[in-house]
């Protein structure tokens, strides 16, 4: 039998155990505090509001324990203007935020969920056949297609990249880690080539909620000899997609007092009634993690913070940090299935399109060896606007934004980019 990549055993480097900085240990402590206040729980956005003496705000939690996707989210809502009928319109965003959360993780899962949906589990064990699907999963595999995104094809690489996130130490982190195993590194390249390759495989949109997802007899021979279960998956985008999900939904209803946001930092704001909102621009020096700036804003926003590093226990999900410094994301390219980041974090934000679209938008240029400042003019045009830091000097390229400075870290700057 033919091993499997998860089964080799790579010649391992010794790993070298570097004690931490103790400088700045006080200011660490206190930016450990508010990160656990603040990035995990209210992620950033909305702070004046969440913490605004007046009286409505309320986190919206599911009412029931079946299986659901909440425990990625916080929805804020203000029930301030609804007067006496305030408990009958949270019972009622209650009951939408428990359904669409518990079908969230139906349909966007890849394991043997018990559901009559035909979900993402469902199509990857149907390959190069018809299948109906949920209009909710239909409209997120059109996005998809739409913007020719290969991300979602990586799913046999996102596997060998999630070994490395739950390991415990960094000897297992590297029996995993392409950047320390040849022959791990030989095996991603060539399933990221299948998984780029539109002739190897493709989704097809049919209309009236059905798709195919076909794959060659090539790609289906190396699926069977590598033992790959699942070959289309969302990964770490899903959550941009769930957050519209939500959000549309309760917009639909007529619900937009509120915003929600997830912890892999993909938030909709729909509040239309011009209350100040503000948003964090984290930065990380060395082991810290700086708050040098935030942007305001008072209107409906969807915004896409992406970044290669971690920031809480939830994060392990999605990165794993070596003792020497060295960060494995699970931002990969689709070309080689390296995890790449143009910077260390991005943020991206829009007025007229969802999380989903910005991200499809923005993926290419942040994940990548370099900055594309024809990339970021491209968005511009369609209003998508970036934010990003150069050392200490933040970047923009919204006209009508000005960062106010936070005192928090001295020597920060902003600069309008790119320069016309």
């Amino acid at each position: 039998m033919k091993k499997t990549p998860r089964d080799r055993t790579p010649r391992l480097k010794p790993v070298k155990q570097i004690e931490l900085s103790e400088k700045n240990i006080k200011i660490r402590w206190i930016l450990i505090a508010v990160l656990l206040i603040i990035a995990l729980v209210a992620f950033g956005i909305g702070i004046h509001a969440f913490f605004s003496t007046e009286p409505g705000w309320q986190q919206v939690t599911v009412s029931e324990k079946a299986p659901n996707c909440s425990y990625d989210f916080v929805l804020m809502y203000d029930f301030t203007d609804y007067g006496g009928s305030a408990s009958a319109v949270n019972r009622k965003i209650t009951a939408m935020y428990t359904e669409q959360t518990q079908k969230a993780y139906q349909l966007f899962s890849t394991d043997d969920v018990e559901t009559k949906l035909h979900n993402l589990y469902y199509l990857n064990n149907h390959l190069n056949e018809t299948v109906q699907i949920d209009p909710v999963l239909y409209d997120a595999l059109a996005l998809i297609v739409e913007y020719n995104s290969r991300y979602p094809y990586l799913a046999p690489v996102y596997t060998e990249y999630d070994r490395i996130f739950i390991s415990d130490n960094d000897l297992d982190a590297s029996l995993y880690d392409p950047a320390y195993n040849p022959e791990l590194a030989a095996y991603i390249a060539e399933a990221a080539a299948f998984a780029n390759d539109p002739q190897m495989i493709q989704l097809q949109i049919l209309g009236g909620n059905k798709v195919r997802l076909e794959v060659s007899r090539e790609y289906l021979d190396f699926i069977e000899e590598n033992g790959i279960e699942t070959v289309f998956d969302f990964g770490w985008m899903r959550n941009a997609f769930v957050a519209d999900y939500i959000a549309d939904s309760l917009r639909a209803e007529g619900f937009t007092h509120g915003y929600i946001a997830s912890y892999d930092g993909f938030t909709r704001n729909l509040d239309e009634r011009g209350k100040p909102f503000s948003f964090n621009l984290f930065h990380r020096q060395g082991q810290d993690i700086l708050i040098p700036a935030k942007i305001d804003y008072d209107r409906p926003m969807s915004i896409v913070f992406l970044r290669n590093y971690p920031m809480g226990e939830s994060d392990r999900w999605h990165y794993y940090a070596y003792a020497d410094g060295s960060i494995a994301s699970t931002y990969l390219a689709p070309t080689d299935g390296k995890s790449k980041s143009a910077t260390e974090n991005m943020v991206a934000y829009s007025q007229n399109l969802g999380c989903a679209e910005v991200l499809l938008r923005m993926a290419p240029l942040y994940i990548n060896d370099t900055m594309d400042m024809q990339m970021i003019s491209a968005l511009e045009q369609d209003q998508i606007y970036t934010i990003w830091y150069e050392g200490t000097n933040l970047h923009y390229n919204d006209p009508k934004l000005s960062p106010a400075l936070l005192p928090v870290e001295q020597g920060y700057s902003y600069t309008l980019a790119p320069e016309k």
